[in-house]
């Protein structure tokens, strides 16, 4: 098996870390829409950041597809096994969730709030989906199988 490339390792850890970022800052936008308290300044850049944050996600998200298209991935062009399979499968609905969630939240800002209630269902299997990815990692971390070292930048591979 192949390993990921430094960029493509990079851009997975900071599309991790931007995540996060934006769990955090997802919690201004309410209070920035409450007709009944006047958002703080702080609530404002919160907002903004997660809006902003939301479309280079999008961005890097896209460059990652570009990558994996261009160069592929650490696993077997035809998976073999059934964890090998579930581990497509489940990247790819993580390019496909994170598109979705940068296209839903640019409508709902900036076209049609109404999409709000897609882009929170879709944060929702978001979530599910992270949580499997890192039971995952953990269990190749505790295999000892390499699988995990793959996805650390300063790991000889």
């Amino acid at each position: 098996m192949r390993a990921y490339s430094t960029l493509q390792i990079s851009l997975h850890w900071l599309i991790a870390a931007m995540v996060g970022a934006q769990w955090y800052t997802s919690g201004a936008i309410h209070r920035t829409h409450n007709p009944l308290v006047p958002p703080t300044d702080t609530d404002l850049l919160l907002h903004a950041l997660h809006n902003y944050g939301g479309m280079t996600i999008g961005a890097i998200m896209l460059l990652r597809l570009g990558l994996r298209l261009r160069y592929g991935t650490s696993h077997r062009v035809r998976p073999v096994s059934l964890m090998e399979r579930a581990a497509n499968g489940l990247h790819l609905l993580f390019y496909v969730l994170i598109l979705m969630q940068a296209g839903t939240g640019f409508v709902t800002s900036y076209l049609w709030g109404g999409a709000g209630s897609l882009h929170s269902a879709l944060w929702t299997v978001l979530l599910v989906l992270i949580a499997l990815h890192v039971s995952a990692a953990l269990y190749h971390l505790i295999r000892g199988d390499r699988v995990f070292s793959r996805m650390l930048p300063f790991v000889k591979r």
